[in-house]
């Protein structure tokens, strides 16, 4: 009963064992995000997130509008050439602190009236699941990089610091890709787990 309670705790990381050892308590940085799969079911994004830590979220819009003639999130977004594309990117920040910078783009004949909508106080899943879009299921790329110089400022972060990145495309109910999203989240406010079973 011991080995099966350790086992449990351990797969939560709540312990962690060393060989010849013990077993011995995690320590908890309250600071530090799990961004993991498993982490983020239950929640919706990035927002959702870091309001379960306990963390204050604000948002700050750098761009917000229309464009058209992008073949590559017309590819991402399975678009017809020409179709419109709305761009929302921010910088999310935790009590204050920067923790993610996020270029999110939308089909826009999905949601017509979403160039009109104030993204600083509203949460752009709430938005979508108003509109009967909400994402379901997500293709999801993640890889450490090299912060640009762009990314680094606004991170307040070395340029050639790292980031977690991650590419996401969102699917809604109907099989619709109905979000392209690039992310750069701070390797110091975040961890990626995973657990393997052999």
């Amino acid at each position: 009963t011991i080995q099966y309670a350790l086992r449990k705790l351990a797969d939560e990381g709540l312990v962690y064992r060393v060989r010849g050892k013990g077993t011995f308590i995690r320590r908890k940085h309250e600071s530090v995000m799990n961004i993991s799969d498993a982490a983020m079911k239950g929640t919706k994004g990035i927002a959702a997130l870091v309001r379960s830590y306990g963390i204050k979220v604000k948002n700050v819009v750098l761009v917000s509008g229309i464009i058209t003639g992008n073949r590559f999130l017309e590819d991402k977004l399975d678009l017809q050439e020409g179709e419109p594309v709305f761009a929302l990117h921010r910088v999310r920040y935790g009590n204050k602190e920067p923790l993610a910078i996020e270029y999110t783009y939308v089909p826009q004949k999905i949601f017509p009236d979403i160039d009109k909508i104030d993204f600083r106080t509203v949460s752009l899943y709430d938005y979508m699941a108003d509109r009967g879009h909400l994402p379901e299921k997500y293709d999801r790329r993640l890889r450490v990089v090299k912060l640009f110089p762009k990314e680094a400022r606004y991170l307040e972060m070395p340029v050639d610091g790292p980031a977690f990145s991650f590419e996401l495309i969102g699917v809604d109910a109907e099989g619709r890709p109905v979000e392209y999203t690039e992310s750069y989240i701070r390797c110091d406010k975040a961890e990626f787990s995973f657990t393997t079973r052999l």
